[in-house]
């Protein structure tokens, strides 16, 4: 619908105020004619209009009074519309003057000489005067019946009357032009001071029409707001420079082909460089900063994909060869026609934490071997101490018995009483339970089987010893064949079943423990289960319960083995423990 306004799309184009010419309005029910104002963006870019619209028929009553009788006053637009009539201006208004009056519009040399007919069909000698910047036409006429008619009885006079009624037309016409075009000179001095940087310039009209005047002082209030605006612009400004140079990092901005056109902050300190190095050149087109150009590839795709990013990782080496690290963070810009105008973000020095880091890493590394050569101490300590206990503590007893048995054999022939055999078969039986004792103690501390045949085979020949032991039912399975892992891995998992097996016997009594196992493709999976009692496990482990060495051993062997172990029980659902290792860690 604003299309269709007279001078809407003129005034789009134009740099200062333009007038359109005369419509109807269809909520007013009265002819109006706009005054337009372009506001402009950043970019000097119109980005809108600021219109007035003028009931013409008012701005007739109060710029047309004074018209003498017998003089017609007309006002026209660019199009020949009647915008302004001192008669009948309602009947009148937005119907084109006659073709001899626009005539005399584009030629005003023959128009105080020529009667031509108006649009009334009376003719008129008429005077034209332009109104400049409105393009419109101002035509002052007197009719020429009334200016002839004495020139019968006296040509000179008459002849002098029509040349003093034309000289009165002319100034009429002068007069109300320059009624209409001074405040709108008043308006474009005004806009024109104001792009010429004068902020303080303000629109002055002295009498007028009161829509003009209106139009001034809703001006002059949008000079004002404008002005506060930038004043609160160039505070925040100050604000923003004062928290970057209290800020660690630094701020930046780049125009659509990635070129730094602002720097604020700590650049120098976070990046080695200063602010001057950068502007004007992408970050690639900068040599000092010693950067491959992998490196830069990534970072340009990043910018090319026009999508916000966090923590980019840059890597560098300073003038002195030591590595530095920093963090860019940026978000695209659009304008309001959605075209890419460039970046802006911050950035960040992460010399200091990614050192940290390093040295954190450094540290986990150095505590995992630590461990790792703890558990192993610890192994070989247990496999000393099991084959002291086999080698040297088992045929000592073996020799005992012997011995125990000869001097069973010869006590009765020398005269031995039934009391000595009771206690020498008493002494047997302890000998034999301490030989099942050390035999017991020997494959808790370090089976040989698991040197000889792998976790499957001692799981399997724990279970069994320890089946007999204890009198629970005990299965181990196995969808596969024996899997070899690496000896530390094997030896923390059987490390899990032996401390949960024991678990079960200690606290659930259980039946029948179950020993789950595949260990032929990642993830490695071994479960322990048994149908024991079981435990509530969210109460547990608020009552801090499960915080005893078992479990907490147990986890810690999980991780150590690169895992990770579950625990999942209810009461009188049994208990069952789990351990998963990735197929990363695997």
């Amino acid at each position: 619908m604003l299309e269709r306004v007279p001078g809407y799309l003129q005034a789009h184009a134009a740099d200062g105020m333009t007038v359109g010419g005369a419509v109807w309005g269809p909520v007013s029910g009265r002819w109006v004619a706009s005054l337009f104002y372009p506001v402009r963006d950043a970019q000097n870019r119109t980005a809108g209009l600021m219109r007035l619209p003028m009931d013409l028929r008012v701005l007739s009553e109060r710029l047309l009074p004074l018209v003498p009788a017998g003089t017609l006053v007309v006002v026209a637009d660019a199009q020949g519309r009647i915008l302004m009539r001192s008669r009948d201006p309602q009947d009148w208004m937005g119907r084109p003057v006659s073709d001899a009056m626009r005539a005399l519009a584009e030629n005003p040399g023959r128009g105080a000489w020529a009667a031509v007919p108006g649009v009334d069909g009376v003719e008129r000698l008429y005077a034209v005067a332009a109104v400049p910047r409105a393009h419109w036409t101002v035509y002052t006429g007197v009719r020429a019946d009334e200016v002839f008619a004495p020139s019968h009885a006296s040509f000179a006079r008459g002849l002098a009357l029509a040349a003093g009624f034309a000289c009165l037309a002319l100034l009429l016409a002068w007069r109300i032009a320059q009624r209409i075009v001074r405040p709108i000179d008043a308006l474009h001095q005004t806009t024109s001071q104001v792009a010429a940087g004068q902020a303080q310039a303000r629109v002055a009209i002295d009498g007028g029409a009161r829509e003009l005047q209106a139009v001034a002082a809703e001006f002059n209030r949008m000079l004002d707001s404008r002005e506060r605006a930038l004043q609160e612009l160039a505070d925040s400004e100050s604000r923003f420079r004062t928290l970057s140079d209290l800020s660690s990092d630094w701020y930046w901005e780049q125009d659509a082909q990635h070129r730094i056109v602002r720097l604020d902050g700590r650049v120098a300190e976070g990046t080695g460089l200063p602010e001057q190095v950068y502007l004007g050149k992408t970050r690639w087109e900068v040599p000092a900063l010693n950067l491959t150009e992998q490196d830069w590839a990534a970072h340009r795709a990043v910018l090319q994909a026009r999508q916000p990013f966090r923590n980019f990782i840059i890597q560098r080496r300073d003038a002195q060869g030591v590595i530095r690290w920093g963090a860019v963070s940026g978000a695209p810009v659009f304008d309001d026609q959605g075209q890419f105008c460039g970046y802006r973000g911050v950035g960040r020095d992460m010399t200091q934490a990614k050192r940290q880091e390093q040295d954190r890493l450094g540290l986990a590394l150095h505590i995992e071997e630590l461990s790792r050569r703890l558990v192993h101490t610890q192994e070989e300590i247990r496999r000393r101490f099991s084959r002291e206990l086999h080698d040297r503590t088992s045929p000592n007893l073996a020799a005992l018995r012997i011995s125990l048995d000869m001097l069973s054999r010869t006590a009765p022939a020398e005269g031995g009483t039934a009391e000595t055999g009771e206690r020498l078969e008493d002494m047997r039986a302890l000998i034999e339970d301490t030989t099942q004792s050390v035999r017991e103690i020997c494959a808790d501390l370090h089976p040989s089987v698991l040197d000889r045949g792998g976790l499957l085979a001692v799981v399997r020949s724990y279970a069994s010893q320890f089946a007999r032991r204890t009198g629970m039912q005990v299965h181990v399975c196995c969808a596969h064949g024996e899997v070899r892992l690496a000896p530390v891995r094997e030896l923390a998992l059987f490390r899990i079943v032996q401390e949960a097996m024991t678990n079960s016997a200690k606290h659930a009594q259980a039946r029948t423990i179950t020993v789950h196992m595949q260990l032929r493709a990642p993830p490695l999976t071994l479960s322990v289960s048994d149908d024991g009692l079981g435990f509530d496990v969210e109460q547990a482990m608020r009552e801090r319960r499960t915080g005893g060495l078992g479990l907490i051993n147990m986890r810690e062997t999980a991780e150590f083995a690169g895992g990770r172990l579950s625990l999942h029980s209810a009461p009188g659902a049994g208990t069952r423990i789990c351990v998963e290792i990735s197929p990363a860690c695997a």
